[in-house]
């Protein structure tokens, strides 16, 4: 068998086919497990994003990697990455010490899921956990807490330690708004 490696090369693909795969795989499955199926997607091609990533921060002068820019830096690079490569637009806010949110307008995604009927930006929350976790060096949990295929302004993913936004989770199950979780860890 011949394989090629494929690497950080993007493929553009047209809008419609995003709420077209969310219809198959929603087809015979439960909402859950097409959603654990997406985010396992998403996770799963977190290293070719992150490898995009870096090469087109390379393109873009002598600060070429996301280990040489500083925050402000990074999170408007990161925000440039995402909104050329057609997803949308990314502004990054930190919430709390241990936890940031990347709130994403326009996102394609979003779009897809309501035009498929479905709520939710799986492949997004899969894709941001592992991308953010090879930048961190280590664990990054994400967990989505607003959505504009639910009918909202915005997609909020949370993101940061997995203690930390177990945190948050464990308040939401309680019942807890997610500002009111964030804020009763300290």
């Amino acid at each position: 068998m011949n394989t090629t490696a494929i690497g950080a090369q993007l493929v553009r693909l047209p809008a419609p086919f995003l709420p077209a795969m969310l219809r198959a795989l929603a087809h015979g499955r439960s909402p859950m497990d097409a959603a654990t199926l997406l985010r396992q997607m998403g996770y799963e091609t977190g290293e070719a994003f992150h490898a995009a990533l870096e090469e087109w921060l390379a393109g873009r002068g002598p600060a070429g990697s996301s280990d040489s820019l500083g925050a402000d830096e990074f999170w408007d690079a990161f925000a440039g990455f995402w909104a050329e490569n057609g997803w949308g637009t990314v502004r990054h806010v930190q919430l709390h010490p241990g936890i940031g949110a990347l709130d994403c307008t326009d996102w394609i995604e979003a779009q897809a899921a309501a035009e498929a009927g479905q709520s939710g930006c799986h492949l997004t929350t899969g894709i941001f956990a592992d991308l953010l976790g090879r930048i961190a060096g280590g664990d990054v949990a994400v967990m989505e807490v607003e959505c504009a295929s639910a009918g909202g302004e915005r997609c909020r993913f949370l993101f940061g330690g997995t203690e930390a936004l177990g945190g948050v989770y464990t308040g939401m199950t309680e019942g807890l708004s997610y500002d009111q979780a964030l804020a009763h860890l300290g």
